[in-house]
Protein backbone atom coordinates (compact mmCIF):
# COMPACT_ATOMS: atom_id res chain seq x y z
CA UNK A 1 0.00 0.00 0.00
CA UNK A 2 3.08 2.41 0.28
CA UNK A 3 4.02 1.95 -2.73
CA UNK A 4 1.02 2.58 -4.31
CA UNK A 5 0.80 5.44 -2.02
CA UNK A 6 4.03 6.96 -3.16
CA UNK A 7 3.25 6.36 -6.78
CA UNK A 8 -0.22 8.10 -6.57
CA UNK A 9 1.39 11.38 -4.86
CA UNK A 10 4.02 10.99 -7.90
CA UNK A 11 0.99 11.22 -10.49
CA UNK A 12 -0.93 13.79 -8.66
CA UNK A 13 2.45 15.93 -8.37
CA UNK A 14 2.67 15.47 -12.22
CA UNK A 15 -1.10 16.51 -12.98
CA UNK A 16 -0.91 19.34 -10.82
CA UNK A 17 2.58 20.56 -12.75
CA UNK A 18 1.13 19.74 -16.15
CA UNK A 19 -1.77 21.61 -14.97
CA UNK A 20 0.04 25.03 -14.15
CA UNK A 21 2.66 24.56 -17.36
CA UNK A 22 -0.12 24.10 -19.80
CA UNK A 23 -3.38 26.28 -17.98
CA UNK A 24 -1.15 28.97 -17.73
CA UNK A 25 0.63 29.39 -20.82
CA UNK A 26 -1.64 30.90 -23.16
CA UNK A 27 -2.67 33.94 -20.81
CA UNK A 28 1.06 34.12 -20.30
CA UNK A 29 2.01 34.42 -24.11
CA UNK A 30 -1.05 36.88 -24.41
CA UNK A 31 0.27 39.09 -21.08
CA UNK A 32 3.84 39.42 -22.53
CA UNK A 33 2.99 40.06 -26.44
CA UNK A 34 2.07 44.00 -27.33
CA UNK A 35 1.38 43.77 -30.96
CA UNK A 36 -2.28 44.81 -30.84
CA UNK A 37 -2.74 48.40 -32.46
CA UNK A 38 -5.47 50.85 -31.85
CA UNK A 39 -7.72 49.64 -34.72
CA UNK A 40 -7.61 46.29 -33.60
CA UNK A 41 -8.51 46.92 -29.47
CA UNK A 42 -11.65 49.43 -31.16
CA UNK A 43 -12.85 45.86 -32.79
CA UNK A 44 -11.76 43.80 -29.86
CA UNK A 45 -13.44 46.54 -27.48
CA UNK A 46 -16.66 46.44 -29.75
CA UNK A 47 -16.69 42.90 -29.76
CA UNK A 48 -16.88 42.76 -26.28
CA UNK A 49 -19.48 45.32 -25.93
CA UNK A 50 -21.92 43.55 -28.25
CA UNK A 51 -25.03 41.32 -26.67
CA UNK A 52 -24.61 38.70 -29.39
CA UNK A 53 -27.63 36.23 -28.25
CA UNK A 54 -29.69 39.14 -28.28
CA UNK A 55 -28.77 40.03 -32.37
CA UNK A 56 -29.35 36.85 -33.11
CA UNK A 57 -33.25 37.14 -31.36
CA UNK A 58 -33.76 40.05 -33.19
CA UNK A 59 -32.76 38.21 -36.57
CA UNK A 60 -30.31 40.79 -37.16
CA UNK A 61 -27.24 38.24 -37.78
CA UNK A 62 -27.88 34.93 -39.76
CA UNK A 63 -26.02 32.85 -37.28
CA UNK A 64 -25.62 32.83 -33.86
CA UNK A 65 -22.47 34.43 -32.58
CA UNK A 66 -20.34 34.69 -29.96
CA UNK A 67 -16.81 36.29 -29.29
CA UNK A 68 -15.03 32.91 -29.51
CA UNK A 69 -16.00 32.97 -32.84
CA UNK A 70 -13.36 35.45 -33.28
CA UNK A 71 -9.35 35.41 -34.10
CA UNK A 72 -7.78 34.79 -30.35
CA UNK A 73 -5.67 38.05 -29.81
CA UNK A 74 -2.94 36.00 -29.72
CA UNK A 75 -3.58 34.51 -32.88
CA UNK A 76 -4.21 38.14 -34.21
CA UNK A 77 -0.89 39.40 -32.89
CA UNK A 78 1.03 36.72 -34.95
CA UNK A 79 -1.01 37.19 -37.95
CA UNK A 80 0.03 40.92 -37.23
CA UNK A 81 3.99 40.27 -37.79
CA UNK A 82 3.59 37.50 -40.20
CA UNK A 83 1.72 40.11 -43.05
CA UNK A 84 4.19 42.31 -41.38
CA UNK A 85 7.70 40.14 -42.85
CA UNK A 86 5.59 39.12 -45.71
CA UNK A 87 5.41 42.46 -47.04
CA UNK A 88 2.08 41.64 -48.72
CA UNK A 89 0.32 43.84 -51.72
CA UNK A 90 -3.02 42.02 -51.75
CA UNK A 91 -3.89 40.33 -48.75
CA UNK A 92 -7.13 37.50 -49.18
CA UNK A 93 -8.98 36.84 -46.23
CA UNK A 94 -11.78 34.28 -46.46
CA UNK A 95 -14.36 34.03 -43.23
CA UNK A 96 -14.29 37.81 -41.32
CA UNK A 97 -16.85 37.78 -38.33
CA UNK A 98 -16.15 40.95 -36.66
CA UNK A 99 -12.72 41.70 -38.65
CA UNK A 100 -10.26 41.38 -36.11
CA UNK A 101 -7.99 39.60 -38.01
CA UNK A 102 -8.64 41.36 -40.82
CA UNK A 103 -7.83 44.67 -39.19
CA UNK A 104 -4.79 42.56 -37.81
CA UNK A 105 -3.80 42.32 -41.30
CA UNK A 106 -4.06 45.81 -42.15
CA UNK A 107 -2.32 47.29 -39.29
CA UNK A 108 0.60 44.83 -40.31
CA UNK A 109 1.22 46.02 -43.72
CA UNK A 110 0.36 49.60 -44.14
CA UNK A 111 0.05 49.37 -47.97
CA UNK A 112 -1.89 46.51 -47.94
CA UNK A 113 -5.38 45.87 -49.16
CA UNK A 114 -7.19 43.42 -48.02
CA UNK A 115 -9.97 41.30 -49.99
CA UNK A 116 -12.38 39.71 -47.16
CA UNK A 117 -14.78 36.95 -48.22
CA UNK A 118 -17.94 37.18 -45.10
CA UNK A 119 -21.56 35.59 -45.56
CA UNK A 120 -23.10 37.82 -43.41
CA UNK A 121 -24.08 41.11 -44.57
CA UNK A 122 -24.71 41.98 -41.32
CA UNK A 123 -21.31 41.74 -40.58
CA UNK A 124 -20.20 43.86 -42.69
CA UNK A 125 -21.83 46.53 -41.74
CA UNK A 126 -20.59 46.22 -38.17
CA UNK A 127 -17.00 46.25 -38.90
CA UNK A 128 -17.67 49.50 -41.21
CA UNK A 129 -19.26 51.36 -38.11
CA UNK A 130 -16.36 50.35 -35.82
CA UNK A 131 -13.37 51.74 -38.55
CA UNK A 132 -15.48 55.07 -38.92
CA UNK A 133 -12.47 56.93 -36.82
CA UNK A 134 -10.07 54.67 -39.06
CA UNK A 135 -10.04 56.07 -42.23
CA UNK A 136 -6.55 54.65 -43.51
CA UNK A 137 -7.55 51.26 -42.45
CA UNK A 138 -10.94 50.93 -43.87
CA UNK A 139 -10.10 52.66 -47.46
CA UNK A 140 -7.81 50.13 -48.17
CA UNK A 141 -10.39 47.02 -46.97
CA UNK A 142 -13.37 45.48 -49.43
CA UNK A 143 -15.80 43.41 -47.89
CA UNK A 144 -17.50 40.59 -50.29
CA UNK A 145 -20.73 39.15 -48.79
CA UNK A 146 -21.82 35.95 -50.07
CA UNK A 147 -20.88 32.31 -50.10
CA UNK A 148 -17.06 31.64 -50.06
CA UNK A 149 -17.17 28.88 -52.47
CA UNK A 150 -19.57 31.26 -55.00
CA UNK A 151 -17.15 34.35 -54.19
CA UNK A 152 -13.95 32.67 -55.13
CA UNK A 153 -14.28 32.10 -58.49
CA UNK A 154 -15.52 35.56 -59.31
CA UNK A 155 -11.85 37.29 -57.95
CA UNK A 156 -9.34 37.83 -60.11
CA UNK A 157 -5.43 39.28 -59.41
CA UNK A 158 -3.04 37.33 -57.40
CA UNK A 159 -2.98 37.61 -53.14
CA UNK A 160 0.60 37.53 -51.58
CA UNK A 161 -1.42 35.93 -48.34
CA UNK A 162 -4.51 34.37 -47.71
CA UNK A 163 -6.09 33.73 -44.53
CA UNK A 164 -8.28 30.92 -44.17
CA UNK A 165 -10.82 30.79 -41.10
CA UNK A 166 -14.58 29.87 -42.38
CA UNK A 167 -16.31 26.75 -42.88
CA UNK A 168 -14.15 24.13 -41.39
CA UNK A 169 -15.48 21.33 -43.98
CA UNK A 170 -14.62 23.66 -47.20
CA UNK A 171 -10.89 24.06 -46.25
CA UNK A 172 -9.90 21.95 -48.91
CA UNK A 173 -11.86 23.03 -51.22
CA UNK A 174 -11.11 27.01 -50.88
CA UNK A 175 -7.01 26.01 -51.31
CA UNK A 176 -8.24 23.61 -54.60
CA UNK A 177 -9.93 26.67 -56.05
CA UNK A 178 -7.12 29.01 -54.81
CA UNK A 179 -4.72 26.91 -56.74
CA UNK A 180 -6.85 26.20 -59.90
CA UNK A 181 -8.04 29.74 -60.23
CA UNK A 182 -3.98 30.87 -59.90
CA UNK A 183 -5.37 33.51 -56.85
CA UNK A 184 -1.97 32.71 -54.74
CA UNK A 185 1.13 34.90 -56.22
CA UNK A 186 3.89 32.04 -56.80
CA UNK A 187 5.73 32.70 -53.47
CA UNK A 188 2.47 33.76 -51.80
CA UNK A 189 1.80 31.87 -48.15
CA UNK A 190 -1.70 30.68 -47.00
CA UNK A 191 -1.97 30.62 -43.03
CA UNK A 192 -5.42 28.69 -42.13
CA UNK A 193 -7.12 28.71 -38.19
CA UNK A 194 -8.36 25.96 -36.21
CA UNK A 195 -6.23 23.05 -37.74
CA UNK A 196 -6.31 21.27 -34.69
CA UNK A 197 -9.59 22.35 -33.74
CA UNK A 198 -9.91 21.35 -30.11
CA UNK A 199 -8.00 18.14 -30.54
CA UNK A 200 -10.82 16.13 -32.87
CA UNK A 201 -7.76 15.53 -35.65
CA UNK A 202 -5.71 13.39 -33.33
CA UNK A 203 -7.91 12.26 -29.77
CA UNK A 204 -9.95 9.26 -29.86
CA UNK A 205 -13.88 9.99 -30.50
CA UNK A 206 -14.60 8.31 -27.04
CA UNK A 207 -13.22 11.42 -25.67
CA UNK A 208 -15.24 13.67 -26.99
CA UNK A 209 -16.59 16.65 -25.36
CA UNK A 210 -19.08 17.96 -27.96
CA UNK A 211 -19.91 14.76 -30.09
CA UNK A 212 -21.70 17.12 -32.65
CA UNK A 213 -18.75 18.73 -33.78
CA UNK A 214 -17.20 15.33 -35.14
CA UNK A 215 -17.80 16.19 -38.10
CA UNK A 216 -15.73 19.31 -38.05
CA UNK A 217 -12.81 17.43 -36.23
CA UNK A 218 -12.80 14.82 -39.12
CA UNK A 219 -12.97 17.47 -41.67
CA UNK A 220 -10.12 19.05 -40.78
CA UNK A 221 -8.27 16.36 -40.11
CA UNK A 222 -8.64 14.94 -44.01
CA UNK A 223 -7.89 18.77 -44.93
CA UNK A 224 -4.60 18.35 -42.59
CA UNK A 225 -3.43 15.17 -44.39
CA UNK A 226 -4.38 16.23 -47.89
CA UNK A 227 -2.50 19.44 -47.71
CA UNK A 228 0.75 16.99 -46.38
CA UNK A 229 0.32 14.54 -48.91
CA UNK A 230 -0.17 17.26 -51.45
CA UNK A 231 2.53 17.14 -54.07
CA UNK A 232 3.02 20.46 -54.64
CA UNK A 233 2.25 22.03 -51.20
CA UNK A 234 3.92 21.99 -47.59
CA UNK A 235 2.75 23.07 -44.71
CA UNK A 236 3.86 23.15 -41.17
CA UNK A 237 1.02 23.14 -38.01
CA UNK A 238 1.67 24.87 -34.95
CA UNK A 239 -0.02 24.51 -31.39
CA UNK A 240 -0.74 27.92 -31.44
CA UNK A 241 -4.01 28.58 -29.77
CA UNK A 242 -6.46 26.07 -31.36
CA UNK A 243 -3.94 25.29 -34.28
CA UNK A 244 -2.08 27.67 -37.39
CA UNK A 245 -0.85 26.40 -40.42
CA UNK A 246 1.46 27.91 -42.72
CA UNK A 247 1.34 26.64 -46.19
CA UNK A 248 3.25 27.19 -49.57
CA UNK A 249 3.67 25.82 -53.04
CA UNK A 250 6.74 23.89 -53.33
CA UNK A 251 9.96 25.00 -54.99
CA UNK A 252 10.24 24.11 -58.47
Amino acid sequence: STKWSVLSSRVEGLVAELSQVVGRQDAYCVSQSRAEGPAMCAVREKMLATDWAQEWVQKRTMFSYGEEMSTDPLEAMLLKQLTFMATPRRVLEIGMFVGYGSVAMLEGATHARVVSLEIDPYLKGWLADCLTGFPEIAHRHEVVVGPALDSLPKLTGEFDLVFVDANKAEYRRYIELILELNLLAPTGVIVCDNVLYNGYPYVHPHFDAQPARRHFGDAIKEFNQWVCDHSQLEQVVLPIRDGMSIIRRREA
